[in-house]
């Protein structure tokens, strides 16, 4: 799985003589088709010495290790040749010796038929900007190689610039067009950063390999300050969560990640903490990446009873037993009498929300119904079951919703007091957040400054506290998004956010597994009936080295570390400061056997980590 295939999902980067093509894991065809092309300025002239990368489009290509199909250099025409290739669907990039980077739209190669001849144009508006590798010690590092990403859906499009001296590669990119760099050297850590508005010089410090000694070092520190966990299962106390008492006493917000979506011992000891967090230190909230409007009649069976919890589950990235488990659980306590204080569930999402649209005009109804029928028409198209509808609108349809979105919020906050005495102030102001989230997807569709997800889920977040003053929450999410500092494909995930305005009041805790199943929806194009939608996927042990083996090597199925007391200094701490290797699925996996890795920081990361050495399939509500 490319790192942009989730994106895919929520919407809906030597002369032609001396062609070199790569090995692939494809067989060649006697008939296989060529490919010519060039590539030229924007005045349509000549590029001579560009080099011509030639990328598969298929899940199981490793952007940050994988060598491209084919890699060529123009000739004095701009020409490039590759020959034979094998059919399938490929992307190309070019890259000037200047450094001007231009890529193709997906090319489709048929075995029998004629291929494109593709012209790879650059774009006429383009920023300059440098990159730099240095160590940790800011000294160039000569054998360092740079990859440019631009992020696409399904897949990315990758460039192979060289670099112009050791250490320093020029490039020439699309202003305001966010990519992504991956830089290796031999001997470091290999890092990817995003990189949002290619202007100002970047440096990309890598960081020496972490020998064995600290490796064993931090292995060490864990047995002798990690949490040995009794079980995943609910329903056996939380005794064995005591230990992180001193950890999470002064927090406010604690965010817990995971690794991929769908693996049930993360969901039970999601569940068993949020119980810890309840029961022994007055938390009252759980906060999931849920849309919004979505989770509110969950919200209301935990309060009231009202509704069938696995029906409102359904069809929910989260409608496993595990979680269905959970909310019952929260509806036991709140039924209790000894519990004045009652639990709540809500969602911080902003994603595509017919419910969203629903609760406006239904509080219009009450408060202003003129104006209703003129609204249904325009918002239609954020009705329909599926966001492909409103996705595929020309952009001018969506500008002009998001216009709508904006002037009724404006008339919303002038009507405030008029229509809160009509109904009741707490009524107005869900119906005012339904109609925030939705300028906010609006934001996001249209890529507007500020649209980014984890600035909307960090802001709903916000919100929910002030809505309930004083409330201490736990926020549910994926690993990459509750983070406290920049991951691979963003700079500033939603616990970056978070973290700028609660400071140490917010404690993330990312969750990591050494081997094992999960679930996980089928990104294959055309799978058998068996394999399509929420299958099971299942993936080896992690890497020698890796943060997940060093934690395997702990010797304890279930363990929770406080990263926060570990000592600034010493080898334990040399191997908690750099990056490494981790298991990161997310939504969505592929029977192609696609990458499942992706490196982290876990000490910038996180203030504590869960482990689970061998992991199975979250259980789906029948």
């Amino acid at each position: 799985m490319r790192a942009s295939a989730c994106v895919l999902l929520l919407a809906l980067g030597l002369g032609c003589g001396s062609a070199r093509v790569l090995p692939t894991a494809r067989s060649t065809a006697p008939d296989s088709p060529q490919l010519q092309g060039h590539v030229r300025a924007p005045d349509g002239s000549p590029l001579r010495g560009a080099r011509v990368a030639l990328v598969p489009f298929v899940p199981t290509w490793n952007l940050r290790t994988d060598a491209p199909v084919a890699l060529v250099t123009t000739d004095a025409d701009g020409a490039f040749a590759f020959g034979p290739v094998p059919p399938g669907n490929y992307s190309l990039s070019a890259v000037t010796r200047e450094g001007a980077i231009a890529f193709s739209p997906q090319l489709a190669l048929k075995a029998g038929e004629p291929s494109p001849r593709p012209d790879l144009r650059l774009p006429e508006a383009r920023a300059r900007w440098t990159v730099s590798v240095v160590n940790e010690a800011d000294v160039p590092i000569a054998g360092a190689a740079l990859r440019v990403v631009r992020p696409g859906m399904p897949y990315d499009d990758v460039a192979f610039p060289g670099n112009s001296a050791p250490g320093l590669f020029r490039l020439e990119t699309p202003p305001e067009e966010p990519c992504g760099l991956i830089v290796s050297a031999p001997g470091f850590t290999t890092r990817m950063q995003q990189v949002a508005r290619p202007e100002a010089p970047v440096v990309v410090r890598l960081e020496r390999v972490a020998d064995e000694a600290m490796q064993r070092a931090a292995v060490d520190w864990v047995k002798q300050h990690g949490v040995k966990l009794s079980s995943a299962e609910p329903g056996h106390g939380v005794e064995d969560l005591e230990p992180l008492r001193p950890a999470l006493q002064d927090a406010r917000v604690v965010a817990m990640g995971e690794a991929t979506h769908g693996t049930r011992e993360f969901f039970q000891l999601k569940h068993r903490l949020f119980e810890f967090l309840v029961t022994r230190l007055g938390f009252t909230a759980l906060v999931f990446e849920s849309s919004f409007a979505e989770m509110l009649p969950l919200d209301e069976y935990v309060l009231t009873g009202k509704g069938d919890p696995a029906a409102l589950l359904e069809g929910d990235t989260w409608d496993t037993e595990e979680v269905l488990a959970l909310v019952r659980w929260m509806r036991r306590y709140n039924e209790d009498p000894a519990h004045p204080q009652k639990l709540r569930i809500w969602g911080m999402d902003m994603q595509y929300s017919p419910e969203a649209v629903a609760r406006v005009l239904a509080y219009l109804e009450q408060v202003d119904p003129g104006q209703v029928p003129a609204l249904r028409e325009p918002f239609a198209p954020l009705t329909e079951p599926s966001a492909r509808t409103f996705f595929r609108l020309p952009r001018e349809r969506k500008e002009a919703v998001r216009d709508l979105l904006d002037t009724l919020s404006a008339r919303f906050d002038r009507e405030r007091e008029a229509w809160s005495r009509r109904t009741r102030p707490e009524a107005w102001t869900l119906a005012r957040q339904n109609l925030r989230v939705l300028r906010q997807y609006l934001a996001h569709v249209l890529h507007e400054a500020g649209g980014e997800r984890d600035q909307a889920m960090a802001d709903n977040v916000r919100w929910l506290r002030e809505w309930v003053p004083g409330t201490r929450m736990a926020v549910w999410s994926h690993n990459g998004h509750v983070m406290r500092g920049p991951s691979e494909w963003k700079d500033m995930p939603m616990g970056r956010h978070l973290a700028r305005t609660l400071g140490p009041a917010l404690y993330v805790f990312g969750f990591a597994f050494h081997q094992g199943a999960f679930q996980a929806f089928n990104m294959d194009p055309n799978p058998p009936p068996e394999r399509r939608g929420m299958v099971e996927f299942s993936v080896p042990p992690s890497p020698e080295g890796s943060l997940d083996d060093v934690l395997a090597r702990v010797g304890w199925p279930l363990l929770a570390v406080d990263l926060r007391a570990l000592p600034r200094s010493g080898p334990a701490y040399e191997w908690w400061r750099r990056t490494h290797l981790t298991h990161d699925v997310g939504f969505v996996a592929s029977d192609q056997g696609a990458p499942s890795l992706s490196s982290v920081r876990a000490l910038e990361s996180y203030d504590g980590l869960l482990f689970v050495e061998r992991t199975t399939r979250a259980r789906p509500n029948p």
